[in-house]
């Protein structure tokens, strides 16, 4: 027993030196990120998927993107009991226990405040360093001063019950470092003294059991999958197998400060001052190192400390990533996915050169090499103990950028300098006879023949050392060789920095180049590399993508990739093939998988645990055993297809926050009992942040939502985290959230769902509807019964104003008759009267009269003629009264001397309607214009005009008589007259004269058009 404690002792002796040349990468989050404090006490990931941390400086729950603090508040009976926090724990009902240096806290999510436990100065004071559930649902809390045992249904204010002695063992007033409770309800206890078991079977009684081959402190538990325990203590690591026997299996120089048995079926062990080691657990009661790892102040993603507090993973068995609290550099997060990539470019640090981070070349050999040509000579790399050799430029030159082992095993290597074959320890130059430049490329055919690409032309090497060349007329503005494969065919592909060539079995070369008319043509004429895979189809990689040669007929055409297709960069290095067929390529921006099958593409960045993203030709390499080699600027990683770690981690998806008109509110506040969100009709703004909690790659999530009741599609919103609605109109909505973790994969199991319900106002509600129908109907009822009222008094109304209507119209026609035959019949009378006096005298006297008689006659005719005329409803337009007017005009006028001329008498005035009874008042004023300019006027010449312009019609007299003064315009009653006829029919008249120049009366008036 005492050898094998020394064997493992010298095991991880040896294994942490191997560590600390080797390096990990670990994301790390520090007060810079949000964490309250650097030193990182325990961790927790809660059902809901948040994971809580305890510092000396408060509580932290992280989603990924974000901090939430908890501190102890003064003067605040629902904040933190205190700062320091020492412990958490979820129970079974989902609460949240909080141990910290002054008391036990429970978490309200709800609230978020926290209720304290233990109403005794006595209890509030208690440094809980652990707290667990056993099986029957007791919380059991290990303080500075004992264990104690509570139920989670205990009041705030009530007292702790102690666990006091069992026959022979007394916990009180020790030091409970760590609890473990089992399946089989057993709690475990690492206490100060040692190991405890702790009972709980028998109803009512709690028995204790000490483990006295255990003395000293026990700091830390755990249980692994084949349920054994194993414990750190002092001086190393135990364990407690299914026969309740204790192994002493790991001596270690100082304390062991945090356990960790993983779903993967390893051993995570921190030791005070010495960092993380990590132990293959897959043979029960066996230690085997897989990688140790000490602190690495001056690297981007190692460990930051040497002191590492907890080691905490997930409940899930797909869990990526491993936490890791330190003293004094944060959290640092382990994921197995970002660590499928080796990181070699720390064995070429020790040159102190910058120029060593330029990596151009790789090569393994059949020794188990690793061969990295750089721009400060070439490095040799056991890949076992990772022991580096350096060749200086002296030895095969300064630029090393082609490296080759043939089939016999000999390492050709070419630079600046010319080619190199390795002979012994060594390197021996090979003469290639003439003027070539550097060495860019080296390949072996199937003949064994090795080509030989330089910045001027290609050369073949026989295996007898006969030299053949080859040059080509270069499109671009070099000639260096990037690239050499060989065909199917027996033919050889070159790509170059000006064009892609084809060399057949005769030696004749066929040129391609890019062209910009055809965009089947070469992406770029700056070729990197070409690669011909198990399906005999040849890729290209250039300085614009990825792109696939199809041979048709004859001829050659190209089908592209690019960043459009999912490319991370559209620069291209090396193209190398996985069993499956995927074709892994370097980029300027990572590395980009492609499918080749389905044509979808997965990136890989220094997020996704690369060194660096910048790339390099000729960087490249696959050796014997399928592992990958990619080199560039500082970078140079390694990994096995077959054997990468992906993030198979379904993350539930969280609400993180409500907005509501720009104001947050936890979403846990504003859920009703029922679960939903209830919002007023005027509240219908709002916005929801969400998160996956997935930790791997929380920036690479995405997400999509789906609002049923709005929309039937999901929205893919890519890796945006919120969604805002507007004006939605009353109802019940229910949201949707799914999300994809780091590698694209979506949860369609666990849909995030959470019910909407915007209230109406009270005028869409159902009672309010029904109080509306009421009133209708009675609305309705009283309406339709004045309707009928109003009806009949209307019909009784429409009988009066029919016998008023015919009342007036016979008053007019009787004035209007009046006005015209009373005249006409007065004159008639007056002129009998003196005939009669007069026929006493001269006969001749008697004629005048009498023909004056017979005019007042034929005016009354006349007048008859008019007013008949005008009562007739088809005389009620335009063109009629002008008719009307110009036969009145003729008339009169006839053989007075006077000439008379009408003008716009058109047909399309029968177009132009007048209101009823218009037509008379229209022809009553211009007969009285016309017979004052016959009677005063003394006029040679006369005018009648109409005109229409949109719907208002103009009709104008004019003379060229004597005229008057406009003073005294409106001196007669013939004048008043015709403004109050244009008054009626809702028209103005205006009368213009001067004397010696004429008179014009013009009437402008509104029409309809049929």
């Amino acid at each position: 027993m005492v050898f094998r404690y020394v064997l493992l002792f010298f095991t991880l002796i040896s294994w942490s030196s191997l560590a600390q040349s080797g390096s990990v990468f670990l994301d790390q989050y520090t007060v810079d990120d949000g964490l309250t404090q650097s030193e990182v006490s325990c961790i927790l990931k809660d059902s809901r998927g948040y994971v809580w941390m305890g510092t000396q400086n408060g509580l932290n729950r992280f989603d990924g993107h974000q901090f939430t603090h908890y501190r102890h508040q003064p003067f605040q009976a629902r904040s933190l009991s205190h700062d320091y926090i020492l412990s958490l724990c979820e129970d079974r009902q989902k609460q949240l226990w909080v141990g910290t240096r002054q008391g036990l806290n429970r978490f309200d999510p709800a609230t978020g405040t926290f209720i304290r436990y233990g109403g005794t100065d006595k209890y509030s004071k208690l440094v809980v360093n652990a707290i667990c559930q056993d099986k029957q649902g007791f919380l059991w809390i290990g303080t500075h001063n004992g264990l104690l045992r509570i139920s989670p249904q205990i009041t705030p204010d009530a007292d702790f019950q102690y666990i006091f002695q069992s026959a022979n063992y007394q916990l009180k007033g020790i030091v409970v470092h760590t609890l473990l409770s089992d399946p089989a309800g057993t709690i475990w206890a690492g206490t100060s003294r040692g190991l405890v078991r702790i009972s709980t079977q028998a109803p009512g009684k709690i028995s204790l059991t000490p483990w006295p081959s255990v003395p000293g402190n026990v700091y830390c538990l755990v249980r692994d999958a084949a349920g054994q325990l194993w414990f750190g203590t002092e001086n190393g690591v135990y364990l407690l197998d299914t026969a309740g026997k204790i192994r002493f299996m790991l001596t270690t120089p100082s304390p062991v400060t945090a356990l960790l048995a993983s779903h993967r079926k390893t051993l995570w062990v921190s030791v005070l001052n010495e960092g993380v080691h990590r132990f293959d657990l897959s043979a029960p009661g066996e230690l085997y190192p897989i990688s140790s790892w000490t602190e690495e102040a001056d690297s981007r993603k190692g460990l930051k400390s040497a002191v590492v507090s907890c080691i905490y993973e997930g409940p899930s068995p797909d869990e990526d990533v491993v936490w890791i609290g330190t003293r004094d550099a944060g959290v640092q997060v382990f994921s197995y996915a970002k660590n499928s990539f080796k990181r070699w470019e720390g064995e070429l640090a020790g040159s102190g050169s910058s120029s060593s981070r330029l990596i151009f070349s790789l090569c393994t050999d059949r020794k188990n090499h690793l061969w990295v040509g750089t721009y400060e000579g070439l490095f040799c790399i056991d890949r076992r103990t990772r022991k580096t050799d350096h060749f200086k430029e002296n030895t095969v030159g300064e630029r090393v950028v082609a490296l080759l082992e043939d089939h016999q095993g000999t390492l050709w290597a070419g630079s600046e300098s010319g080619l190199f074959r390795r002979e012994g320890t060594g390197f021996q130059r090979v003469s290639l006879g003439s003027s070539h430049g550097y060495i860019s490329k080296l390949y072996e055919d199937h003949l064994h023949n090795l080509w030989i690409g330089t910045g001027h032309a290609l050369f073949r090497r026989a295996m007898d050392g006969t030299l053949t060349r080859y040059e080509f007329a270069s499109k671009g503005p070099g000639m260096a060789i990037e690239a050499i494969e060989e065909d199917k065919d027996g033919s050889i592909w070159v790509g170059t920095l000006g064009g892609l060539y084809n060399i057949d079995n005769q030696g004749h070369i066929t040129s391609l180049y890019t062209r910009t008319d055809d965009p089947t043509s070469l992406l770029s004429n700056e070729i990197y590399d070409i690669h011909i895979d198990r399906l005999r189809q040849v890729w290209i990689a250039s300085s614009k993508g990825l792109s696939l040669l199809h041979k048709e007929n004859g001829k050659y055409r190209f089908e592209h990739f690019t960043e459009d297709q999912g490319l991370s960069n559209n620069v291209v290095y090396g193209i190398l093939e996985d069993n499956q067929g995927r074709l892994w390529m370097s980029t300027n921006m990572g590395i980009s998988r492609f499918d080749t099958r389905s044509r979808t593409f997965r990136n890989y960045s220094s997020s996704d645990g690369l060194s660096g993203n910048e790339f390099n030709s000729g960087a490249f390499h696959r050796s014997r055993d399928g592992e990958f080699f990619f080199g560039g600027i500082g970078t140079l990683v390694s990994f096995k297809p077959f054997e990468m770690a992906e993030n198979r981690y379904m993350p539930p998806v969280v609400v993180t926050s409500f907005r509501k008109f720009e104001r947050s509110f936890p979403i846990d506040s504003i859920l009703t009992a029922q679960g939903r969100i209830e919002l007023q009709y005027n509240e219908n703004f709002f916005s929801f942040v969400f998160n996956a909690l997935d930790y791997t790659n929380p920036q690479k999530n995405q997400y999509a939502y789906q609002l049923e009741g709005f929309q039937d599609d999901w929205n893919f919103s890519g890796t945006r985290r919120y969604v805002s609605f507007s004006n939605l109109s009353p109802g019940d909505y229910v949201l949707k959230i799914k999300t994809a973790n780091s590698e694209g994969i979506w949860n369609n199991d666990h849909i995030l769902e959470i019910p909407i319900r915007i209230i109406p106002p009270f005028w869409q509600r159902w009672w309010f509807y029904g109080l509306c129908l009421l009133a209708v109907g009675m609305i309705a009822r009283l309406f339709y019964t004045y309707r009928v009222r109003k009806q009949v008094a209307h019909l009784l109304e429409l009988e009066k104003v029919k016998l008023a209507e015919n009342e007036r119209v016979r008053k007019l026609a009787a004035q209007d008759l009046h006005d015209e035959f009373g005249n006409t019949i007065t004159r008639i009378s007056m002129l009998t009267e003196i005939i009669k006096t007069r026929l006493n005298g001269n006969p001749e006297d008697i004629l005048p009269l009498l023909t004056k008689i017979s005019d007042n006659a034929n005016r009354m005719y006349q007048g008859t003629k008019d007013f008949i005329w005008a009562i007739n409803p088809e005389h009620d337009n335009l063109y009629e009264i002008a008719i009307r007017l110009k036969d009145f005009g003729d008339d009169v006028l006839d053989k007075t001397g006077i000439r008379f001329e009408v003008v716009g008498l058109d047909a399309s005035l029968r177009s132009f309607v007048l209101p009823m009874g218009a037509s008379r008042h229209l022809i009553f004023l211009f007969k009285e214009a016309i017979s004052n300019t016959l009677k005063h006027a003394l006029a040679t010449t006369t005018r009648l005009e109409f005109t229409v312009d949109g719907d208002t019609a103009r009709v104008s007299w004019t003379d060229d008589g004597k005229g008057f003064a406009n003073g005294r315009r409106f001196a007669g009653n013939g004048l008043l007259n015709m403004e109050n006829r244009a008054r009626k029919i809702n028209g103005t008249v205006q009368v213009d004269s001067q004397e010696t120049k004429g008179t014009s009366v013009v009437l402008d008036m509104k029409i309809a058009s049929k």
